[in-house]
């Protein structure tokens, strides 16, 4: 009894020890974290619809996050829930509902599946495109990446949203 209670104090010490510094090394990298990442949103939001300036609008619409007036159109956040988790993507629409872009700012996706979200190729059949998009297995007009359906329909989900979004916020 006295071995076990001694091995569940020790382990007990280490949990403690490893939460601490884990705790520690968070607080030490959250600012450079958060600045990473809105540096990295900024360069979506140039990457998907260029523009000089950003004016920042209201957002109550489940999710999207943050959306932007740019000339020319708009820049929507979005989160999409595909198969490893939250997708964090942005999405140009023009002033006539036409996609201009989309990036994709993180994601939680495997790695050679889903995670191929991120190339370019992929993501540049959506710049062009008006209207109600769905990938090819659902008859739409957008493919699927190989092994990752999921993936493909939760980021053209995403890109329907947000060309919805812009269609309501339009004056």
């Amino acid at each position: 009894m006295k071995y076990i209670l001694k091995l569940t104090v020790i382990l007990l010490a280490i949990t403690v020890v490893v939460a601490g510094l884990l705790g520690l090394v968070n607080h030490l990298t959250a600012e450079r974290i958060a600045d990473n990442t809105a540096k990295k949103a900024n360069e979506a939001m140039q990457t998907v619809l260029p523009s000089p300036s950003y004016e920042k609008l209201e957002v109550s619409k489940e999710g999207i996050t943050e959306a932007y007036q740019a000339e020319g159109g708009f820049v929507v956040r979005l989160n999409a829930n595909g198969f490893g988790g939250a997708i964090d993507l942005m999405v140009g629409v023009s002033t006539d509902g036409t996609v201009t872009g989309v990036s994709v700012i993180s994601h939680a996706e495997t790695a050679s599946l889903g995670a191929e979200c991120t190339r370019e190729d992929w993501r540049s059949q959506f710049t062009g495109t008006q209207g109600n998009l769905k990938v090819s297995k659902d008859g739409g007009s957008i493919d699927a990446l190989t092994g990752a359906t999921v993936t493909s329909r939760a980021v053209t989900e995403a890109v329907n949203r947000a060309v919805e979004f812009v269609k309501e916020v339009q004056p």
